[in-house]
């Protein structure tokens, strides 16, 4: 079943690789967010089953937006930028709204919108982007930033209501514990890492290292930081998030690999010609496969990681799962390498193209 063009429309390089999908999945639904939408696919027949909308006129391209976020036993989360009109002297102003959506039906069950901030078109005359980061404490955390601007919120997911506002943070992670981001300082930097408190949005923990400086989850016990401290020295560490001290160093050779989490044990970091696993709780390596290896083994293509299952393309036909925990090829051999799974389904690229499979478990 092929999911709406929208999945993939303007996500998809020369080479046909699709990169930042804005598609989240639950059992046998995804969902599939655009500019101004939010659209709810039953897999196993590919009928859109609801729309949920915005009230405001949205900004930006349908590329821009962002994943859903889908909260345990609750509502399916999208955050969307609009324009509400001026009316009399009063100029139009720019919002951003989270809507919420029942999971089975796509519906709207109740949406909130949170004012940008006027100065911020004064600084910069791009397009805000916003995401939703996670859920923790009560509250649905959403990030929203142009290059010189930031701010973050937390909604009440049981009243619907802003709960709290930090002016200046670009979020990039959520656990349990913490909200960590950087404070961009008014766009004036140097940028300075800061962990939050998820229930009030107070501040828990400031980091010493400053400089251009980017946030990544990674997973429920660590948060990745890395970048540029002044004077131009590279760093690229893993934090734990209730405090903000460094946990470990992230290896040599993966300062530009992003590092997914399985949603089990392990990180998988992959580039084209290398595959390296680290342990989520304490950051340690646990192997790497690269071309040209001494025992023949090449590093072929990870498409998801998913359960301590790697998937993995080795040409245009063929398709191989790494055990996540040893790098060993596993001996079930799946048809197909998804780039989205769960238990229930995984969804495939195929000429631009997103498909939905049923999964073995």
């Amino acid at each position: 079943m092929a999911l709406p063009p929208e999945a993939t429309d303007g996500r998809t390089n020369l080479l046909g690789d699709v990169r930042d999908l804005g598609v989240a999945m639950h059992r046998t639904s995804a969902y599939v967010a655009s500019a101004d939408r939010v659209q709810t696919v039953d897999l196993t027949t590919g009928r859109v089953v609801g729309v949920a909308r915005p009230h405001g006129k949205a900004l930006g391209e349908d590329d821009d937006a962002t994943a859903p976020l889908l909260i345990a036993d609750g509502p399916v989360v999208t955050p969307f930028l609009v324009t509400q009109p001026g009316s009399g002297t009063q100029s139009s102003s720019t919002t951003l709204e989270v809507v919420a959506a029942t999971p089975e039906t796509g519906q709207v069950a109740w949406s909130t919108a949170v004012l940008i901030p006027r100065e911020w078109a004064q600084r910069d005359s791009s397009t805000p982007k916003a995401s939703v980061v996670g859920f923790a404490g009560g509250a649905v955390i959403v990030t929203v930033h142009t290059g010189y601007n930031a701010m973050t919120v937390g909604i009440d997911v049981t009243t619907h209501q802003l709960r709290w506002t930090a002016q200046n943070i670009r979020l990039g992670a959520v656990t349990a514990r913490a909200a960590v981001g950087v404070d961009i300082l008014e766009g004036f930097g140097p940028d300075m890492v800061v962990g939050l408190d998820p229930s009030t949005g107070e501040k828990k923990w400031r980091a010493e290292n400053a400089g251009s400086t980017s946030v990544a989850s990674a997973g429920p016990s660590l948060v990745r930081v890395r970048g540029y401290a002044e004077g131009g020295r590279h760093f690229d560490r893993l934090l734990n998030p209730d405090t903000g001290k460094v946990q470990a160093d992230v290896p040599d050779g993966l300062a530009n690999v992003s590092c997914p989490y399985d949603q089990a044990e392990t990180l998988v970091c992959a580039v084209s010609s290398i595959i390296v696993a680290l342990d989520s709780t304490s950051g340690k390596e646990l192997w790497r496969l690269k071309d040209d290896q001494a025992d023949g083994r090449s590093a072929p293509e990870v498409t998801a990681s998913w359960h301590g299952r790697i998937y993995t393309r080795v040409s245009s036909t063929s398709a191989v799962t790494l055990d996540a925990r040893t790098g060993k090829d596993m001996p079930t051999r799946p048809e197909v390498a998804p780039v989205l799974v769960n238990e229930y389904q995984g969804l495939v690229l195929v000429d631009r193209e997103l498909l939905a499979y049923p999964t073995g478990g």
